[in-house]
């Protein structure tokens, strides 16, 4: 069941604040399967930062993206058809945030 966009907003800034708290350490986006998309996509670990929920839609999904990329984070913005749901990972030396645009 997807949260609201405000609980979603809500749930991805506390967990920088938890996590490492400067949005510009992080990369926000949105994908329709989000293992795949942070697991292979970005080289994402297990023990990394990272977390993903689902939106009420597609467009809400890019939204959220898009609020975050705004505030500094890194991301890929723009609503993409069957994307509904937002990650958020923070930052590493293994971490490939410019490979997501690669992937659908």
């Amino acid at each position: 069941m997807s949260k609201s966009k405000s609980e979603i907003m809500d749930d991805i800034s506390a967990f920088i604040g938890r996590n490492g708290g400067n949005v510009r350490e992080w990369y926000i986006g949105s994908t329709a399967d989000p293992k795949t998309q942070l697991f292979k996509a970005h080289g994402f670990k297990k023990g990394d930062y990272g977390l993903a929920r689902q939106a009420p839609s597609e467009l809400q999904a890019g939204e959220i993206a898009e609020y975050f990329v705004g505030q500094g984070a890194k991301g890929d913005v723009g609503v993409k058809p069957g994307n509904d749901c937002v990650y958020a990972y923070k930052l590493t030396a293994h971490t490939k945030p410019g490979l997501a645009k690669k992937q659908a």
